[in-house]
């Protein structure tokens, strides 16, 4: 397993981040079974690690679930975290997925 978390910014979007994850597991079959998980908190940085635990706990090599993500939301006025979580099997993708990510939720078709 190869995690990274890292901060995004306050009204990231569940919407729109739900739908960027679909066009990334698009893009890439072998993510096709990934998970998303939203939790709205009030301090980010003291859940982070639970966030860590549960996003382990939801990749599944036998069920083809090789990343789960997991979306720290402090509210609109305060940034959040986002927990991403891929399996040893596509491991090597972990540096490529966050720009990836950026990208998708950056689409025009996204944008409300």
């Amino acid at each position: 397993m190869r995690a990274i978390t890292v901060q995004v910014r306050a009204g990231l979007g569940v919407g729109r981040l739900a739908t960027a994850m679909e066009s990334l597991v698009q893009l890439h079959p072998e993510l096709r079974r990934s998970g998303f998980a939203h939790h709205e908190v009030a301090d980010p940085a003291a859940t982070t690690t639970a966030a860590l635990a549960e996003a382990e706990a939801g990749l599944d090599l036998q069920a083809g679930v090789l990343m789960h993500v997991v979306w720290l939301d402090a509210g609109p006025e305060r940034s959040g975290r986002l927990v991403l979580v891929l399996h040893d099997v596509v491991a090597d993708r972990l540096p490529r997925i966050l720009p990836w990510l950026v990208r998708a939720w950056k689409q025009p078709a996204l944008v409300s």
